[in-house]
């Protein structure tokens, strides 16, 4: 006869969120980074409206680049993009130091 001993573990509570700007390694990176975008448009006097029509990619993504508001780059609009100003990754984002507000 074959016993099965089942042992029941409690579940862990899920992650606690915690706001960006609240995190220990945000805080204190001395660096960020800035999407060059605008800059790139301004040079070929060229509207964001025209970028989305010319690329296919979303006015909102083009907008949250050139406002640099976007938290995460998507390789495959970093990859369009590049392609369309026949530039590299570092040409369009770079590194800045982290202002101190």
């Amino acid at each position: 006869m074959i016993t099965t001993l089942i042992i029941m573990k409690k579940k862990a509570p899920p992650p606690q969120y915690t706001p960006r700007d609240e995190r220990k390694a945000v805080q204190q990176a001395k660096y960020t980074t800035k999407c060059k975008l605008q800059e790139l448009l301004d040079v070929k006097e060229m509207t964001r409206h025209a970028l989305s029509l010319a690329t296919g990619l979303t006015s909102a993504s083009i907008r949250g680049l050139c406002e640099n508001t976007t938290k995460r780059y998507d390789s495959d609009t970093l990859g369009v993009l590049c392609s369309f100003f026949d530039c590299e990754v570092g040409d369009l984002i770079v590194r800045v130091e982290r202002r101190e507000d």
